[in-house]
């Protein structure tokens, strides 16, 4: 890194601009041994600028340059380079030949782009990078058992109609915020408990209580929307939420998938139809045929999809669309515990 004082930087404006064209790197223009501004490329400056902007909003605005000493209006000539001063007559633009070649920035503004594009940078990788990372993970078997198992049992509504993965919030959380009992949460009920009751008493509980746990990552519920007791928008919305729903008696198999409360998946328009309605349904999906659009939000699913398809683990369609998910989400559902009722619920709340 060249530091060069500003006499120094006045007296000889084109050499030190050349030194920048030749050999890509800043020069920091110091006043009294303290940088104050720095002379870098504009690719290098376009590069940043592209970064900064694709960052979110963070809670330092961007320095302004400050009130500057005021310069001649129109092209100043440097040597073969024409200098262009910006309105507030610090920021500068060098040009040679009608390409720009160099800009000056305050030290304060560059250090302000490289904090929010570095942010930026951090998740990016150029598109056949990234199509090869994606193709690297959708490869990668699910973690744990995958929900693909339990796909011929939920199609018959068992043992439940709705499964549910939120993330970003603990279980307990979400099923009292979903209407479960308080008391049944503190005491840790189980399913195969409710079931045991059912078979002592005659009762029929266990198709009004909400079955909950956490797998990689996710919270996960299961439970039957006979009566809507459980059926309610979380406040604030999670991060993600994954909602797979079972209708037997109108053979409906839906899948929804929302980031903060905003709906993903677009489904196919029938016979030009223009209503939307909140879900997917799957015997739209056609093993073979991609089921999102290329610049559908949810285009990335056709890819895990593909895979599930070419592994060869299952060959019904819901099964094959659930392991995609697995592939594509990390999602899990505990077998042995679920299917043994070694699972945690709880009842509706009381009124």
């Amino acid at each position: 890194m060249d530091n060069v004082e500003l006499t120094d930087a006045i007296a000889d404006l084109a050499g030190l601009v050349g030194r920048v064209e030749e050999t890509g790197e800043r020069v920091y223009v110091t006043d009294g041994g303290e940088p104050t501004s720095v002379l870098l490329p504009a690719a290098e400056l376009a590069e940043l600028e592209h970064f900064a902007q694709r960052t979110p909003g963070g809670v330092r605005p961007r320095p302004g340059p400050g009130p500057g000493p005021g310069q001649p209006f129109g092209p100043d000539p440097q040597g073969p380079y024409i200098r262009y001063v910006h309105a507030d007559g610090r920021r500068m633009t060098f040009v040679r030949d009608r390409v720009v070649v160099a800009e000056l920035r305050s030290v304060a503004e560059i250090d302000w782009l490289e904090d929010r594009a570095r942010t930026a940078r951090q998740s990016y990788m150029p598109p056949k990078q990234a199509a090869a990372f994606e193709e690297f993970l959708a490869r990668q078997g699910p973690v744990g058992d995958g929900v693909a198992w339990i796909a011929d049992s939920w199609r018959c509504q068992q043992p439940f109609t709705r499964i549910e993965f939120i993330k970003g919030r603990t279980a307990e959380d979400v099923a009292l915020a979903y209407g479960a009992d308080a008391q049944d949460i503190a005491d840790g009920l189980l399913l195969h408990q409710v079931e045991e009751q059912d078979a002592r008493e005659g009762t029929d509980d266990l198709t009004r209580v909400l079955a909950f746990g956490e797998e990689n990552g996710w919270t996960w519920l299961g439970y039957h929307g006979f009566d809507h007791a459980f059926s309610r928008p979380l406040d604030p919305p999670p991060e993600q939420q994954i909602t797979l729903g079972a209708t037997m008696a109108k053979a409906i198999y839906a899948f929804s998938y929302f980031e903060d409360g905003v709906y993903q998946n677009p489904f196919p328009v029938e016979d030009g139809a223009e209503d939307r309605r909140d879900m997917y349904e799957l015997i739209w999906y056609t093993p073979g045929e991609a089921p999102f659009a290329p610049e559908a939000p949810l285009s990335f699913l056709n890819l895990h999809l593909r895979i599930a398809e070419k592994a060869g683990n299952w060959t019904d369609n819901i099964a094959l669309f659930f392991e995609g998910l697995e592939r594509a989400f990390g999602l899990a559902l505990p077998r042995d515990a679920i299917t043994t009722g070694n699972v945690r619920c709880a009842r509706p709340a009381r009124r």
